[in-house]
C-alpha cells in the first residue's frame, strides 16, 4: 500500500513540475506574438485598447489549444 501511495505522489509531483515548464515555454513563445499583435493593432487603436485586444486574442487561442 505504501508503494502505491508513494508512486502516486511521485507521479503527481512530476506532472506538476512538467506543467510549470510547459507554462514557462508557452509564455516565452507567446511574448513575440503578443508584441507583434500590439504593434499592428496600435495603428488603428489606442495603446491600452491594443493591449487588451491582444491579451484577449492570446487567451482565446490558449483556451482553444488546450480545450479537450
Amino acid at each position: 500500500m505504501k508503494f502505491v501511495v508513494l508512486t502516486i505522489a511521485v507521479l503527481f509531483t512530476s506532472a506538476c513540475a512538467h506543467k510549470d515548464k510547459l507554462v514557462s515555454v508557452a509564455k516565452d513563445n507567446a511574448k513575440p506574438v503578443y508584441e507583434n499583435c500590439v504593434k499592428e493593432y496600435k495603428q488603428t487603436m489606442s495603446d491600452s485598447d491594443a493591449r487588451k485586444a491582444c491579451t484577449n486574442k492570446l487567451k482565446e487561442g490558449y483556451k482553444a489549444a488546450t480545450a479537450k
